[in-house]
């Protein structure tokens, strides 16, 4: 009995979670997320003891060590071959003293910054020749003495020099080259060992070499354990009556010299524990992170949602508070209940915006919903479009004096572009009613035909270069042109449409220092934080023009960064290449609007929009804006097509066949 209750209790907690609300999931999802992989990477951190950052730091200080051993013999092997290119010079034994000898003394000086002087010297250590660079007969004399072969520094004149002598090897006596050690001192610089760390360069006599580093700090141990050493050792070293030290060594082939790294036990201890701390601290962060981001889920998506729910279980008579169950759930369950009530009361036909009856959804846009519409004190259609303000952060007031703005800005009459009407500002929402054109986006048709043929691509570019012309003559930049926004009607016009909706984007853009657009259609010179220009448009229209030519876009990238940078980069290729058929005239003119200059782009929308024009005239209709015209919105046919192109464009475009033969067709549309 007791297993059975457990059981009871298992699947009524199973139970429990499937119906948890949505915001203790998302907490839990959340959590599972960011803190199990932390949690997974901080527990080494969290149990790290002293012994083993000991050892961790002994491993960083032997590396040290060895790599300044390392740096230091190079640096004396490549002065060694310096000079042993002058000792195993054969007109230098033959002649000291010859023009030949002199300039390859002054070669070598030339060819090294860092070489001070080169001296030629006989048996008896007496000078013969010397080249030199001004100022350094001091450190000259101070080199005399020392062992050939042997690399030995000097002081002179505040500086320090490293000094290498190599018997001449075709006559008797030697010569001494005399560099700046400071790219020896520079070699053994501690930079990765951490605080406190110290590294020094010495020889056998316990002389510091190359590093103003005191010996005394090291134990005497460690530096008669580096001194003995053929090999690279590290270890820790107690000292009597001070604190501990961990310590590295390492010799330097080819030299008398030893590198020691070392640092004391205590700055290995006290890393330790700053990295637990750290650990600790980023676990208490991704706690806070989880908990703030919970706190966001909540305010920009569960209380939302629960109002969305209250508000659909009032609109379909139920009960305003929920029966049970997470958000999701009931959302789903009042949701199905209101479609039923609006089927069952045909409740679309009596929406109303504003003066405005909803007669259908046709879309949903960046800035809210496109609804069709009917304007029932003028007797006709209208398009309403939504706008939504939530994620502007605007002040009381601003979103009624900005949307305002932009319908006086939009409002201007020209065959391409659509009309704006009015604007409305329910308390629910604000919305512009604008021109109903009856066809389809341009988008929609290129991604069912793929491309266009030269002769419509031309046409609709051009009208929609005399869209843009009239729009700028009035200072007003569109700043999103694309496929989307440029309309086909089925009475053969070409219209662009959203200026109204540019002009208040443009506004919230500037307010907020942000760029308003489309990805690969914005302009190189807004990218880079320039205002939107009519240049700038002309080059969006450059994009749609080589969209509709080829079939996709010129800049693309599998995420937004990559699209953005070759944008701002990339030159496109030419589009007859990718398609024959297209004329070297319209590919030039599309290559042209797409110059990342704009002072190399046409000078404006009306020169674009007649050299396309004369373009499609030369080229001839194929048949789209046809298409539409002899196709209705329901795949009833409203004239006779025209040719055979039509009945191919129309099939493709609508999944219709216009009637062409009345004798051979009945009139029967073909569905897809």
């Amino acid at each position: 009995m007791p297993s059975t209750a457990r059981a009871g209790r298992r699947r009524s907690s199973v139970r429990g979670w499937l119906r948890a609300s949505l915001l203790t999931r998302v907490a839990v999802a959340l959590a599972a997320v960011g803190l199990l992989p932390l949690a997974a990477a901080t527990a080494p951190l969290l149990s790290l003891n002293r012994d083993a950052m000991q050892d961790q730091v002994l491993r960083t200080n032997l590396v040290a060590a060895s790599t300044a051993a390392a740096r230091v013999a190079d640096l004396v092997a490549g002065r060694r071959a310096v000079l042993r290119a002058a000792a195993g010079s054969r007109a230098l034994a033959a002649e000291p003293r010859s023009t030949a000898t002199t300039d390859l003394l002054t070669g070598l000086l030339a060819a090294d910054p860092a070489l001070v002087a080169v001296v030629v010297l006989d048996p008896a250590g007496r000078e013969v020749v010397r080249a030199q660079r001004p100022g350094a007969a001091a450190a000259v004399e101070a080199a005399d003495g020392g062992r050939p072969g042997e690399p030995r520094f000097v002081a002179a004149q505040g500086r320090r020099l490293l000094v290498l002598e190599l018997p001449l090897d075709f006559a008797a006596g030697s010569v001494r080259g005399l560099w700046e050690a400071a790219a020896v001192e520079t070699a053994v610089e501690p930079f990765a060992t951490g605080e406190q760390a110290s590294l020094v360069l010495a020889d056998a006599a316990g002389a510091v070499l190359g590093e103003a580093a005191d010996l005394s700090r090291l134990p005497a141990a460690v530096l008669a354990q580096a001194r003995s050493a053929r090999v690279a050792g590290a270890a820790r070293f107690d000292v009597a009556g001070g604190a501990p030290v961990l310590a590295a060594y390492d010799t330097v082939p080819g030299t008398p010299w030893f590198v020691v790294s070392s640092q004391p036990a205590a700055a290995a201890e006290e890393v330790a524990l700053r990295m637990r701390r750290g650990a600790w601290l980023a676990v208490g962060l991704a706690v806070l992170l989880t908990a703030a981001l919970s706190a966001v889920a909540y305010g920009s998506l569960v209380r939302p949602l629960r109002r969305l729910v209250r508000t659909q279980r009032s609109l379909a008579g139920l009960s305003p508070q929920p029966g049970g169950g997470n958000e999701i759930e009931e959302l789903r369950r009042s949701f199905a209940a209101l479609e039923r009530s609006l089927r069952d009361r045909q409740a679309l036909e009596e929406v109303f915006l504003g003066r405005y009856q909803v007669l259908a959804v046709l879309g949903e846009g960046g800035m809210g919903t496109v609804f069709r519409g009917w304007d029932p004190r003028l007797e006709r259609p209208v398009a309403l479009k939504t706008l939504r303000f939530e994620a502007a952060r605007l002040r009381p007031g601003d979103a009624d004096q900005l949307v305002a703005e932009a319908v006086l800005a939009a409002r201007f009459q020209h065959p391409n572009v659509v009309a704006v009407y009015d604007v409305e500002d329910t308390p629910e929402v604000s919305f512009i009613a604008m021109e109903l054109v009856d066809g389809l986006s341009l988008e929609d048709v290129v991604e069912r035909l793929g491309r266009l043929t030269p002769g419509d691509a031309a046409r609709i570019g051009a009208a929609v270069a005399r869209g843009l012309a009239a729009a700028h003559r009035r200072g007003v930049a569109h700043r999103d042109v694309k496929p989307a926004n440029v309309l086909l009607g089925r009475d053969g016009s070409i219209k662009v449409t959203d200026f109204g909706i540019a002009a208040l984007m443009t506004r919230l853009a500037n307010s907020e220092n942000r760029v308003f657009g489309t990805p690969g259609f914005v302009a190189p010179e807004v990218l880079r934080g320039e205002p939107a220009t009519p240049s700038s448009d002309l080059f969006s229209l450059g994009v749609v023009l080589y969209t509709i030519l080829v079939g996709d876009p010129p800049f693309v990238g599998r995420s937004l960064k990559e699209i953005l940078l070759d944008t701002l980069r990339r030159q496109p290729t030419p589009p007859e290449d990718l398609v024959p058929a297209v004329p070297l005239e319209l590919s030039a003119l599309c290559l042209a609007l797409l110059s990342k200059d704009p002072a190399q782009r046409p000078a404006d929308g009306e020169q674009v929009a007649a050299r396309l024009a004369a373009m499609a005239d030369r080229l001839g209709a194929e048949g789209l804006l046809e298409c539409l015209a002899a196709v209705d919105s329901d795949g009833k046919e409203t004239s006779d097509g025209s040719s055979e192109t039509t009945q191919t464009a129309c099939y493709l475009v609508t999944g219709r066949i216009p009637a062409v033969d009345r004798g051979r067709r009945s009139g029967a549309g073909a569905g897809r």
